[in-house]
């Protein structure tokens, strides 16, 4: 490894440019994934749908959680695109907000299949909710915090200017 000039950072290479190079995966593919859910939720026929006092429960589950999606999806995308101007800047506070990023997506994916789960039971309808996300999320938790935390070569790149 070549070393640095006294008082400068290393640049972003190694595992922390490939733990860099997967967030911004995760964010250009739920963008993608998330065009389906946003067109589901603009169909004006299915809107009125939804704003009816007879419509059945399973109907305004099924969109709550369409809705959830699209707003958790939102998140992933725009903290991606904050934390990439941090890790071009190579703030120091980049290490702390990643981990809380990574972290906030846990719960809010946590709190979305559970409140799935619930208002299915509530309706009394069996409703098949996906689990796909949540794993993801924990997954990106599992592997991306403790890298963040522990990484010599993150914490010598995200120094204090």
């Amino acid at each position: 490894m070549k070393s640095t000039p006294q008082g400068e950072s290393p640049p972003i290479a190694g595992g922390l440019l490939f733990a860099l190079l997967c967030v911004a995966a995760w964010a250009v593919f739920t963008a993608f994934t998330v065009r389906e859910p946003l067109k589901l939720m603009l169909e004006w026929e299915l809107l009125t749908v939804f704003v009816r006092p007879d419509t059945h429960g399973w109907y305004r589950t099924v969109m709550t959680l369409v809705g959830l999606d699209v707003m958790i999806s939102g998140f992933i995308v725009t903290g991606a695109g904050w934390l990439s101007l941090l890790a071009s800047r190579k703030a120091a506070c980049f290490i702390a907000q990643v981990q809380a990023w990574l972290l906030t997506i846990l719960a809010m994916r946590a709190g979305a299949y559970w409140l799935g789960g619930y208002m299915a039971g509530v309706i009394g309808i069996g409703i098949s909710i996906p689990l796909d996300n949540l794993v993801q999320a924990a997954l990106a938790a599992a592997l991306g915090i403790p890298y963040f935390r522990w990484s010599r070569r993150v914490h010598q790149t995200f120094v204090n200017a």
